[in-house]
């Protein structure tokens, strides 16, 4: 460091304080070297002398043979750290300074000047580093300053504490700064030493006890790096032995509470971060954590009560807000999701993204419009954002614009197809495009219902020509095999080179340029397997009646699947319509203990489920595989559909579909609201029987 105290008279002059309260009278300058404060005399007028000390006057830790109450000032640049024991050299500097007299000490700023490295590399004498205040240094030999004071706040009162930033540029490479005349990189402190009656304790017992609790402390904080760096190298159980040892000796840790908790079996976890809390209710870190594990173990209302203290105790942290919106998802609390990014989503990294979390809300709100404006809002600021690409693309097609929303859908595959593959098959006319000689492959590109739903496009694809494979879900193999448009089905990652065009199922609606009036909507296009559908026509005869199938759950590892099932017990009127035989199609259920009819633990894959379905007078199923596969197979089904449905059922107020001709809708109009669909499905059923048969049309039974 070059010539630390001459440098220091650029803002010291400017402060009259120095010259005129804290350098003033006789003092001590500890550590001087060759730049004392003394030749500065002119500068202080006040100060009537300075004693130079350095190494040939003795260690200027223990400060032998200078008298208590010795000096008006006692100053020192960049001396304390190069000492063996800076608490100690700190009561001796105290001890030797009068009472109402004054301290001032300099010392480098860890981040400023060693910058992150230890040892320092720009002096090797360095013993500490010093930061004013951090949660957690990177300096395994890190002294707070405001740790360091507080053990003598009985002693002195703090003037001025200042981190001596102005002339260092923080963007620049690692180098020593201080070599040039403008940068201090360095931390400033001014005591002013206690008058008699504040209870001063000196002594080196006392200096002693002090050492041993910050280097009690910086062991501590030593043992926590070392945990850290295990937990981030994955090795947990080393990790969670080292923070347990941690809190044998420091059982009031926060932070090692909150990072144990991090790899701790939750039934362990819980009550370490509920410890931490009761020590700091608004421990951001520890709300956080707790919140987000409450969710993750179900309990997602507890979740989301913690979540809300830490947004309280924090309410501008881009992690709480991001976890809060999460849980209001899983909640299916739109509106609070809504609420909570309008309000707080510039905090967060990328307003694109939060533009597309408030589309996507908006669409479960049944709100096309406002979720076509966010979404547009996304892609103003990036066009290239997949999701919300995609998401725009279900607006539109909800609302029945199939031509923009197939440029939307087909961004399901971006990254994989370099070129848009509208028009692949139709031209801009709306003119067929020969495939003759061409191999085309229809990949599977989302769940079973949608490749049930889109593999009615090998039909036409067959008729221009093509060659045409299907690559589907194991389940669908023997189903989709057997269409005589399909050349070949293979499973999902089984395909083979030597094909000329290959698209994901949701493209086909661009790749034929399909509107809502020229859907292939011909059924059936699928059939079960002749052998199995008799099987199954033989067991049912034998059951008379209205024989209904009923799918009443989704998918069990869908993430919104709650919103996709209906509650067992809202079945029961439509189970005790008299007259009609219900058979399970929900396999993994017990349909049995409900009172249905439970083959279902034969159904090894959809063309089993096919074989049962084909043979039914009626399908009732939530929005699933199963209503799939009875539109495909052409048989009539009712659709128990959500406030929140998919786009391919259009808008609310549509009661049948393009899709299938024998689907009829009994939409929800209120979220989670079943009642009234099971009510006027049961009503409907009543008619059906009544009638004695099964209904052939939409709309009508």
């Amino acid at each position: 460091m070059a010539d630390e105290t001459t440098k220091q008279m650029l803002r010291r002059a400017a402060d009259g304080r120095f010259a005129r309260r804290w350098i003033v009278g006789e003092g001590i300058d500890i550590g001087c070297g060759p730049d004392p404060l003394g030749k500065l005399k002119d500068y202080f007028p006040l100060m009537t002398s300075t004693r130079p000390w350095d190494l040939p006057d003795g260690d200027a830790m223990l400060m032998e043979g200078v008298a208590d109450n010795s000096y008006d000032f006692v100053h020192s640049s960049h001396c304390l750290e190069h000492l063996v024991d800076p608490v100690r050299a700190l009561s001796n500097w105290i001890r030797i300074c009068k009472p109402g007299g004054h301290l001032i000490i300099t010392i480098p700023d860890e981040d400023m000047y060693e910058q992150g490295v230890w040892p320092s590399i720009f002096n090797q004498d360095h013993k500490w580093t010093f930061t004013i205040l951090k949660p957690q240094s990177w300096s395994p030999k890190s002294i707070s300053i405001v740790q360091l004071l507080d053990l003598f706040k009985e002693e002195v009162e703090v003037l001025k504490l200042e981190k001596l930033d102005s002339g260092f540029q923080y963007d620049a490479p690692l180098r020593d700064q201080t070599l040039k005349g403008t940068s201090e990189s360095a931390i400033e402190f001014v005591l002013r030493k206690r008058t008699k009656g504040w209870g001063l304790a000196t002594g080196a017992d006392n200096g002693a006890a002090r050492f041993a609790q910050v280097a009690r402390r910086h062991e501590i904080d030593a043992k926590f790096a070392e945990a850290i760096s295990l937990h981030q190298q994955g090795r947990v159980a080393e990790a969670h032995a080292a923070y347990t040892a941690i809190l044998g000796a420091d059982p009031d840790n926060l932070a090692v509470m909150n990072n144990l908790a991090l790899i701790a079996p939750f039934a362990e976890a819980e009550p370490l971060l509920r410890r931490a809390l009761e020590i700091n209710p608004t421990y951001v870190d520890a709300l956080l954590n707790l919140g987000n594990q409450l969710v993750a173990h179900q309990r997602v209302e507890e979740g989301r009560d913690v979540l809300l203290r830490a947004l309280a105790a924090a309410p501008t942290d881009a992690r709480v807000i991001d976890a809060l919106a999460q849980v209001y998802d899983t909640l299916e609390a739109y509106e609070d999701a809504v609420a909570l990014l309008l309000e707080k989503g510039a905090l967060l990294n990328n307003l694109d993204d939060v533009y597309c979390r408030i589309g996507k809300y908006c669409e479960h709100l049944g709100r096309t419009d406002e979720a076509l404006a966010y979404l547009a809002k996304a892609l103003q600021i990036n066009p290239s954002h997949v999701e919300a690409n995609i998401y725009t693309g279900r607006q539109h097609l909800r609302k029945g614009d199939y031509a923009k929303g197939a440029e939307g859908i087909a961004w399901i595959w971006h990254g994989r197809i370099t070129e848009s593959q509208v028009g692949l098959f139709v031209d801009e006319a709306g003119q067929p495009i020969p495939q003759t000689g061409r191999t085309i492959v229809l990949s599977a590109d989302s769940g079973l219902g949608d490749t049930l739903q889109f593999v009615r496009y090998a039909r036409p694809l067959k008729a221009l020509g093509a060659r045409v494979i299907v690559e589907c879900q194991p389940e669908l193999l023997r189903l989709v095999a057997a269409m005589p448009e399909v050349d070949e089905a293979v499973a999902i990652g089984d395909l083979s080179p030597g094909f000329d065009v290959r698209l994901p199922l949701h493209n086909l609606i661009g790749a034929f340029r399909t509107t809502l009036e020229t859907i292939p909507a011909e059924v059936p296009y699928l059939a079960a397997p002749a052998e199995e559908a008799a099987a199954y026509g033989a067991r049912l005869a034998e059951h008379p009646g209205l024989r209904v199938g009923l799918c009443w759950a989704g998918n069990p590892h869908h993430p919104r699947n709650g919103s996709r099932s209906v509650a067992p017990e809202l079945l029961a009127p439509l189970l005790g319509q008299a007259g009609a035989r219900f058979f399970s199609l929900q396999k993994g259920a017990d349909g049995a203990g409900l009172g249905l009819i439970d083959w279902t633990a034969d159904f090894a894959d959809m063309a089993n489920t096919a074989a049962l379905v084909q043979g039914l007078d009626l399908i009732i199923s939530v929005d699933s595989a199963v209503a799939h596969l009875a539109g495909a197979l052409g048989r009539p089904v009712w659709l128990l559909n959500r406030f929140d449905s998919c786009w391919r059922w259009l808008e609310a107020g549509v009661e049948t579909s393009p899709w299938y001709p024998t689907l009829t809708q009994f939409r929800q109009t209120a979220p989670g609201d079943w009642a009234p669909v099971m009510a006027a499905v049961t009503a409907r059923l009543a008619d059906a029987v009544a009638a004695q048969g099964a209904p052939q049309a939409p709309g009508s039974p």
